[in-house]
This record gives structure tokens, sequence and C-alpha cells, in this order.
């Protein structure tokens, strides 16, 4: 009988883990992500500083028992009028990159718990965590910010604290791929 269970046990295991995944690719955008239910794409006006941007999007919400409530991507293409000078120096970058991750914090009213700089595909970006506290229950948004000349491209997990560090947190981020990028 206790063989029996633990065989149960192990196939249920497998079988969540076996979950089809769905491949999003948008050559418009840039980007290839794998997501683990079919996601959502969206685009809305975002409002900053220097005038609108539109962000474009691509949201799932995975089936129960999955470690992560929310899978997201986004990619905003900022108008050169917003950089008079060009985003030519590492001053200027970083200025954009740390601009994205303090409005991320501010939007969801969160702490920031960790942030390093990150370099993907000769790009540069931010791989940073953010702890939100909403009713009664805490979250942590992992996020990449990558920006690639104007254009900004966001991956991002929200799960509940404690269980974010999960495998398909990192099968979602080891999917990203930039397509169709001039250099």
């Amino acid at each position: 009988m206790k063989n029996l269970l633990f065989a149960i046990a192990f196939l249920l295991t497998l079988s969540l883990n076996a979950q089809d995944w769905v491949t999003v690719k948008d050559i418009d955008l840039g980007y290839r992500l794998d997501f683990p239910t079919t996601a959502t794409k969206d685009n809305k006006d975002v409002p900053t500083a220097k005038g609108n941007v539109v962000m474009h999007t691509y949201t799932a919400y995975p089936a129960a028992g999955d470690d992560n409530i929310l899978y997201m991507s986004s990619f905003s293409e900022y108008p050169e009028s917003f950089f008079p000078e060009g985003l030519k120096t590492q001053e200027q970058i970083d200025t954009v990159l740390e601009g994205a991750v303090n409005g991320a914090v501010t939007n969801v009213n969160g702490t920031l718990l960790s942030k390093k700089d990150i370099v993907f595909n000769g790009y540069p970006g931010r791989h940073f965590k953010i702890e939100v506290d909403q009713a009664g229950s805490t979250y942590i948004l992992t996020m990449w910010n990558i920006l690639v000349d104007y254009r900004m491209y966001i991956v991002q997990t929200i799960a509940l604290k404690g269980s974010e560090e999960n495998d398909n947190f990192k099968k979602f981020l080891d999917s990203f791929e930039l397509i169709k990028v001039k250099n």
C-alpha cells in the first residue's frame, strides 16, 4: 500500500511538471518567450515625465499548483525625442534602467529587495526583486529589464514570498530570446 501511494504521488508530480508551455513569438516586438499557459496580449499608454509611451504586454495566469501567480512580459519603445543627447554613454543608459526599476517599485508601492546589473546578449539590464504586501499576503515580483537602444524589454513573475525561486520561474526566464533586433 505504501509503495502504491508513493507511485501515485510520483506520477502526479511528473504530470504537474510536464505541462505544455505556450510560446509567444512576436516579430514586431522582437522577442519570444514561453508561458505556462496561453498569454493574453494587451497594450496601453503609460504616462512618463517626458510623455506617454505605449506598453505592449503578454500576461498569463497559471493553473492552481504553480508556484507563480503571474507571468508577464512587456515591451516599450521610447521616442528618440525623449533623449536629445541619445543613449550613448553608460551614465545615460544607467539612468534609463534605474528609472525603470524605481518606477516599478513606485507603481506597486513596494520595497526593493535586491538589484544587480546584468548583460543579456550584449545588452545592459537589471535583475531585481520587489516585495509587496497586499491583502495580508507578501508577494515577490522578480523582474528583468533589458535596454536595447530605445527599446525596453521586461520579463517578470509574481509569487508568494518564499516560493519565488522555483523551476517554472527559471524556465520562463531561460526561454526569453531577442529576435530581429538590430545592433
